[in-house]
């Protein structure tokens, strides 16, 4: 099914305000992108979130093969039927040159037969890893190793699918509308100087760490098996920052991960949740209590909006995840639903990066 019939009955809303975007932010984001896109006005009020997206959204890949990555999005951008990224992502590959006919077959989800087995491997194991269903584990990721990828290349695979589902998880729940950029690049006279436009978006090899992060702190495994991918600090930055923003409490986000954790089958990740919201009060007991039922008197009344939208966003409908988003708006406020986006969308990210422990 093409993306477009997966959306048909989307109302594609434009509810979320623009925001004044701190000239710093939006000196980081365009280091990060190049540009200043649309949507990091409507993100603004919470500025780890804008953060997190020019950051995951970058080139940041010091091993696996360059001509992964753009592809590697667009599937995944089409299995979570992501209009505003899919959009964007078809667009700036036909701007590098990529033929229509190649486009319109990822867009279809075939068998690439026609691909490098290699490669047809690697989007494969990106489609299983966005889906997670079931989650790919050891033996999907032997496969990958028996195609010719490194340990290394493996985990930046990896992550640039998790990358991806975070972002689509975003652009949907808050229903992005079509960025402005696709119509400038689609315009006649843009046309005129797209070899110079395609040279500036081809992927350039990133240099590994100079010094990997540890395994210290939250999610500390998962960014550890990302070794000197210079992809470790951006899941560590974002990881880090997502816990110390003030807009939600700590125990919320916790709780929401924890959610994520158990639908997605890592156990790892709830393990990891559990032990840090016993430090924020909540007993093994309350935790089984809120797991089991998606609800628990010890939750307040925002936790009992927000536990629900966590499992919600694992595997969604687009007008249902955005109803349920606009409903959090307009009972928390702007920072608290994009907070609540943020988060539930990180821990999708990192419970399906965390196939790559399987391998450890």
């Amino acid at each position: 099914m093409a993306l477009a019939d997966a959306t048909t009955a989307t109302e594609w809303g434009d509810w979320l305000p623009e925001s004044p975007v701190p000239p710093a932010l939006a000196a980081e984001v365009r280091r990060n992108m190049g540009v200043v896109p649309g949507w990091t006005r409507r993100l603004a009020p919470v500025p780890w979130v804008v953060r997190a997206c020019s950051r995951l959204a970058k080139n940041v890949t010091a091993y696996a093969p360059l001509e992964l990555l753009h592809p590697i999005v667009l599937v995944v951008s089409r299995d979570n039927s992501c209009r505003y990224c899919f959009g964007v992502q078809r667009t700036l590959m036909k701007t590098m040159g990529y033929a229509d006919d190649y486009l319109d077959r990822l867009e279809r989800d075939v068998e690439l037969r026609e691909l490098a087995p290699a490669q047809r491997a690697a989007l494969d194991f990106a489609r299983r890893l966005s889906r997670a269903d079931p989650r790919p584990g050891a033996r999907d990721l032997a496969q990958l190793a028996a195609a010719g990828y490194s340990r290394a290349a493996i985990a930046e695979i990896a992550y640039a699918a998790a990358a991806a589902s975070v972002i689509n998880r975003i652009s949907t729940m808050v229903a992005l509308p079509t960025d402005a950029m696709i119509a400038r690049l689609d315009h006649p006279l843009t046309r005129l100087v797209r070899p110079l436009i395609a040279r500036m978006l081809r992927p350039r090899r990133a240099k590994p760490l100079a010094a990997p992060p540890t395994d210290d702190g939250p999610c500390g495994a998962v960014v550890a098996a990302l070794g000197d991918s210079p992809a470790a600090a951006a899941v560590r930055e974002t990881i880090d920052a997502a816990l110390a923003s003030p807009v939600l409490p700590r125990r919320t986000k916790l709780l929401m991960m924890a959610v994520v954790a158990r639908a997605l089958g890592c156990g790892r990740s709830e393990a990891e949740a559990r032990a840090m919201l016993a430090t924020e009060g909540l007993d093994g007991a309350a935790v089984d209590d809120v797991l089991a039922h998606l609800g628990s008197p010890r939750l307040d009344a925002r936790e009992a909006l927000l536990v629900p939208f966590a499992r919600e966003s694992v595997r969604y409908r687009n007008g249902d995840i955005q109803a349920r988003t606009r409903a959090l708006h307009d009972a928390l406020g702007v920072e608290a639903a994009i907070e609540a986006v943020g988060i539930a969308s990180l821990a999708n990210g990192v419970c399906r990066l965390s196939v790559l422990l399987d391998a450890c």
